[in-house]
């Protein structure tokens, strides 16, 4: 009986069996340090357990065995991989093949300088710290680790890993809390701590690292709100860009359409790369002012953001290398924290992103679309054959581009939201 007490026993909903049957761990007791974690981390399927019911918490794991279980904590894991690996020792033989491709294709792992990813070395502290930085939000921030006593064995290239990820609280140090032994081996037992924390913190990781390919809402969109009931008002007027194919803005009681075919303005936030991001790599713009239809209907607010992702890329046919790529916006996030999805893609011109003007110059790229001379119909034609073209471009922090809905966009109506506005509408001003 005290055998069977220090078992850790985890129970797994088994398809195949009767739920009752249970999996026994026998070398972890509950009294372990990381048995909690541990837990989490089979039932989750992030880590497997090894032949003979053991799960071998003081082993190490491969390289590609991390990348491997790190892509299913993420949910990343069902992505195709789309391009070739430029690991030159990756082969059909290496195990875990496709998750080291694919976590090169999503930049979450960038192997050594010798172009060599050694996918069957155990992988270390520092190396597990840097890809944990490189799928977290923002830049590598400021911060203090001179609490730690070895923090100054921590190798230059990896310290502002450090940094970050204690920041964001996601780390290990066991058994000794003031130290990271950097250069340690990472075991079993700490990657099911690590991968605990990624989850619990999925919000401190980049949009373009969750469920990209998930058919249910993005993680954080808002689907309580209730679209479907609401008592239709008008028709309003949006008058962004001239040049859009479609103006037309449906008013309800509880919602608010934006047509697909309206064209919205969007300034950078990021730095946009044609030949530098990969495919899942995202970007984010934001509504510069209180957007207003003509007829003085508020439709969202100044600091409303627009999620971007590269979706496909173009390589040069001699050099391999990314020339080309697409992007599309999939959500936008209200100043107050709500985020509903949106479908549309960065307006071009002879396969030129278009730019919006403004009185001190113009920018290279823009076109003067003001001017356009064909039928409504023929234009929208032209637009929709410009709405996926694989395009060459660079887009500089705080640059303001056009939008154009390639679906509609529904915005809530509430009192809560009516607050969001930062300037109330010329017709309140008259009033």
């Amino acid at each position: 009986m005290k055998k069977i007490k220090n078992l850790l026993i985890v129970t797994l909903a088994l398809f195949l069996f009767n739920s009752a049957n249970a999996l026994e761990i026998i070398d972890v007791k509950n009294s372990y340090w990381a048995s909690q974690e541990i837990i989490n981390a089979i039932q989750n399927g992030y880590i497997y357990v090894i032949d003979n019911n053991k799960f071998v918490p003081e082993g190490t794991m491969t390289r590609s065995e991390f990348v491997s279980a790190l892509l299913r904590v993420v949910r990343r894991d069902n992505e195709p991989v789309v391009q070739a690996t430029s690991f030159k020792d990756i082969t059909n033989a290496t195990p875990d093949k496709k998750s080291v491709v694919l976590s090169e294709q999503i930049r979450m792992a960038f192997g050594y300088p010798d172009k060599t990813f050694k996918p069957n070395v155990a992988i270390n502290h520092n190396e597990t710290m840097s890809m944990i930085a490189n799928i977290t939000k923002g830049d590598y921030v400021a911060g203090d680790i001179t609490n730690f006593s070895d923090y100054e064995e921590i190798p230059i290239w990896a310290r502002r890993a450090y940094i970050k990820n204690v920041a964001n609280g996601i780390y290990v140090n066991h058994p000794e809390e003031d130290k990271f032994t950097p250069d340690r081996d990472l075991t079993r037992a700490e990657a099911a701590v690590l991968f605990d924390r990624v989850a619990a913190n999925l919000d401190k990781v980049k949009d373009t690292y969750k469920d990209l390919y998930d058919n249910l809402p993005d993680e954080g969109t808002n689907s309580a709100y209730n679209f479907d009931e609401a008592k239709f008002i008008a028709n309003n007027t949006l008058e962004l860009a001239p040049f859009a194919t479609n103006n037309k803005v449906e008013i309800y009681d509880k919602k608010k359409i934006i047509e697909a075919g309206n064209i919205l303005i969007g300034t950078s936030l990021d730095e946009v790369k044609t030949r530098k991001h990969l495919v899942g790599h995202g970007y984010t713009f934001t509504a510069p002012n209180d957007v207003y239809t003509k007829e003085g209907t508020f439709l969202y607010p100044k600091g409303t953001e627009f999620y971007a992702r590269v979706y496909k890329i173009g390589y040069s046919a001699w050099r391999s290398k990314p020339e080309k790529s697409r992007f599309v916006f999939y959500k936008y996030s209200l100043p107050n924290g709500e985020t509903y999805d949106m479908a549309g893609v960065p307006f071009t011109k002879d396969e030129k992103i278009v730019y919006v003007k403004d009185n001190k110059k113009t920018p290279k790229k823009a076109m003067d679309l003001a001017n356009y001379k064909s039928s409504n119909k023929n234009y929208l034609i032209e637009c929709a054959h410009q709405m996926a073209p694989l395009t060459e471009f660079d887009i500089k922090n705080n640059k303001t581009i056009y939008i154009l809905l390639t679906g509609d966009m529904v915005i809530p109506q509430s009192e809560e939201f009516m607050n969001l506005r930062t300037e109330p509408s010329l017709l309140e001003e008259k009033i």
